[in-house]
């Protein structure tokens, strides 16, 4: 547990896909909160093989907005899924507490605070954001979204991992330690790489809290929802399969 500020050092990771019309406010949105902060800090901003004009936006407002010490950066990776994106920025993350972000910021920066706060008090190896247990709040979210994510946590629980009523937030943060072997160890390239990640950490008794957040949709998501859902369930099967069969370190 690190329980001096000075000695804290968080890492927030920001996957991105064609995310050129609303990166720059994330990123200014979670810069302003981090300045306020007495902690090192360092962003780390993955684009997974966007066709608009995302990584030059990034690299130009790190340009203009970073100061002298402090840390934004942009990595380009190939094409290959939101989970390939998170698991390059996580390995290339230097801070004693990694946390990764959604581009679209459907959880305020303001509560990145609650997850730093979370995982020292209670000395967890990670802390992950729901959308479902009490306390939490949803706002503007699609019937369908919602009915699909309740249908996918179930299959979740039955097939992989129980005892978490939300694995598909986006925001989770994470030791130095956890994250070297949970994202050293993960295959899942897409959508799926939540439950892949929650069922490694299980299987090593990591000690994990799921955490409410506010949460609201947003306009525009990368997510095609039939799709995805069945992407998920076939990672989410070969898990437990790989599990099984002792592909896992």
């Amino acid at each position: 547990m690190i329980n001096n500020c000075r000695n804290r050092f968080l890492s927030i990771v920001i996957p991105t896909y064609n995310e050129a019309d609303r990166i720059l406010a994330t990123l200014e949105s979670v810069v302003v909160f981090l300045r306020l902060q007495t902690y090192r800090w360092e962003v780390i901003v993955v684009d997974d093989g966007s066709l608009d004009k995302t990584p030059s936006i990034v690299s130009h407002w790190v340009e203009e907005n970073i100061l002298e010490g402090e840390s934004c950066r942009a990595v380009l990776v190939d094409h290959e899924g939101k989970g390939s994106a998170v698991k390059v920025g996580m390995l290339a993350a230097s801070g004693t507490y990694k946390l990764m972000c959604d581009a679209d910021l459907a959880v305020s920066a303001e509560q990145i605070g609650n997850f730093v706060r979370s995982i020292e008090r209670g000395n967890y190896d990670i802390v992950i954001g729901s959308r479902q247990i009490e306390g939490a709040q949803r706002f503007y979210d699609a019937p369908l979204r919602y009915f699909m994510g309740r249908l996918f946590n179930w299959y979740v629980r039955v097939i992989a991992v129980s005892g978490f009523q939300d694995t598909q937030c986006g925001y989770k943060c994470f030791t130095e330690e956890s994250a070297a072997y949970l994202f050293q160890n993960q295959r899942v390239k897409g959508w799926g790489f939540d439950v892949e990640i929650l069922f490694l950490a299980s299987k090593k008794n990591m000690t994990i809290l799921e955490m409410p957040v506010s949460w609201r949709h947003v306009e525009k998501s990368k997510v095609q929802i039939h799709k995805a859902s069945l992407e998920m369930a076939r990672d989410t099967l070969l898990v437990r399969l790989r599990y099984l069969f002792g592909r896992y370190k």
